[in-house]
């Protein structure tokens, strides 16, 4: 009797560690067959304004641009001393000296002060009613009328050896110097309204049909980390060059600091708006038997949907079925997921 007590205790244990054994196999061969969840990002769907746009890029130009030159002959006596040197509206910012221009003004201001006394010797004077046609008798004979003339001419003479702004504005090149001899339309620098912007792109003919004055535009800004400026097309060119088949179309945008004429801008001008569009980025959208599809993120897996797109435009497109809002779609990452393989969303 103790004997086979015995050997039921030897049986029971070997059972025992049989079983654990085969336990601990099916749970190793379980892990390895349930692969790692793959890294990938996603976005949530979403109900939100979605414009269709043209893009195209341009360069950024200042609304107002004043080329500067010379009037009249002579050597310049100022000049400004470097590029990018700010001048208000009528100050001077080239200076001509011409002593011929000097010394003709000089003799034309000697001349009409001159006539202007003899003309007031016989306004004193004069025995009669003084009228107009008297008045205009008198300038005539006493030489006032054309030493006015000639003054206002000399005036307007030295006075072209001024060069002034015509708008408050920084100068952008300076080509000529204190010392140099300039002649009549000689090219001194450029003008420029850093304040005042605006954008300019070039859109082939069919763009060109879409676009009108009072749209609105994103202008995307590299050289400030993309910034993202709202502004509204000014002009759209009348014609089509023959030679390209397109035409400008000209953004107003606001200045913010540190945009620079001549810098490069991407310009989105918005066409159409969709209010109340169910979004998803563009590249969550794959194609797979030649029909649009995402990936859903259910429960830790990737859930293989077929979609209906509508509109898309600055990187969103509209979902028209089979997506709810609040759902999470896979964007990056999922160009070789299959149906049902485990994810995790690391953005």
């Amino acid at each position: 009797m103790f004997k086979l007590r015995r050997i039921s205790l030897f049986l029971f244990a070997v059972s025992f560690i049989l079983f654990s054994g085969c336990a601990e196999e099916e749970e190793l061969e379980r892990e390895t067959l349930e692969p790692s969840p793959l890294p990938v990002t996603a976005a949530v769907v979403r109900v939100d304004v979605l414009y269709e746009v043209i893009t195209s890029t341009g360069r950024v130009s200042s609304r107002r641009t004043q080329s500067l030159t010379a009037q009249i002959q002579g050597e310049i006596v100022q000049a400004p001393d470097y590029a990018g040197e700010e001048f208000s509206e009528g100050a001077v910012i080239f200076r001509v000296a011409s002593g011929q221009h000097a010394s003709n003004l000089s003799a034309a201001n000697s001349e009409y002060r001159n006539a202007e006394a003899l003309y007031q010797f016989e306004i004193d004077n004069y025995r009669g009613e003084i009228t107009d046609g008297v008045r205009s008798m008198l300038r005539q004979t006493t030489g006032l009328e054309s030493a006015s003339a000639s003054l206002s001419s000399a005036r307007t003479q030295y006075g072209n050896s001024a060069v002034a702004a015509g708008f408050n504005g920084v100068i952008s090149d300076v080509t000529a110097q204190e010392g140099m001899t300039v002649y009549p339309g000689s090219p001194l620098g450029t003008l420029v309204d850093p304040w005042s912007l605006q954008v300019e792109v070039d859109l082939d003919e069919r763009q060109l049909a879409q676009c009108a004055p009072g749209l609105k535009a994103f202008v995307i800004i590299p050289s400030l980390n993309d910034t993202v400026l709202v502004g509204e097309v000014r002009s759209v060119s009348p014609v089509v060059d023959p030679g390209y088949r397109s035409g400008t179309v000209v953004v107003d945008v606001p200045h913010v600091p540190n945009l620079r004429p001549g810098a490069t801008a991407r310009a989105e001008i918005v066409v159409a708006e969709h209010e109340g569009s169910l979004v998803i980025p563009e590249q969550a959208v794959l194609i797979r038997d030649d029909r649009p599809m995402v990936f859903r993120v259910v429960d830790g897996h990737a859930d293989w949907v077929y979609v209906t797109l509508g509109p898309a435009g600055r990187g969103f497109v509209a979902i028209t079925e089979n997506l709810a809002e609040g759902e999470t779609v896979i964007t990056s990452g999922h160009y070789s997921l299959a149906h049902d393989a485990p994810v995790a969303v690391v953005n």
